[in-house]
């Protein structure tokens, strides 16, 4: 199977190839399941030192782990490259992942900010790869990940939900 991009929606018909693109590798997203929430942990504790460039840094990580759930959904790995990754995104997923770019100043609450959104999209895309491809939701990894961040995080939300 060659692999292709969809023009707006995951799961709907494809319409062009694009070159040097690899089918989704299902053992990849698995692994990107897990390491947004090892990664998260990871960022909470930056945004806790307030190191700015590192949380800047570990947020873009955690973005990448995003992208890869996404357009795993849409039936390729994400590529190396990142060149073009718009055009492996539907519309309402690009501008999902662009709500997640701007921080307004260079403060812990923007980065807080920044990371709840990417939960939210995580949120909306994990069940449906582990429904997709027979996956295990990492249910301990996330427990203890969020655990860790409020711990960290006084400003981090008790619940996160997506209504």
């Amino acid at each position: 199977m060659k692999p292709t991009r969809t023009t707006s929606t995951p799961n709907q018909p494809v319409t062009a190839p694009r070159p040097g693109l690899r089918p989704v590798n299902p053992a990849r997203i698995q692994a990107a399941l897990a390491d947004f929430w090892i990664e998260l942990a990871a960022t909470a504790a930056q945004i806790a030192a307030q190191d700015h460039l590192a949380a800047h840094a570990r947020l873009t990580r955690l973005r990448n782990l995003v992208l890869a759930c996404m357009v795993g959904l849409n039936g390729v790995d994400l590529p190396d490259d990142l060149d073009g990754i718009a055009q492996l995104l539907g519309p309402s997923q690009r501008a999902a992942m662009q709500k997640t770019l701007a921080a307004p100043k260079v403060a812990p609450a923007a980065w807080v900010g920044q990371a709840v959104a990417l939960v939210v999209i995580y949120r909306w895309y994990a069940p449906q790869l582990v429904e997709k491809f027979g996956l295990t939701y990492p249910e301990q990894i996330e427990a203890q990940a969020l655990a860790e961040v409020g711990d960290l995080l006084s400003t981090w939300p008790h619940s996160i939900t997506s209504e």
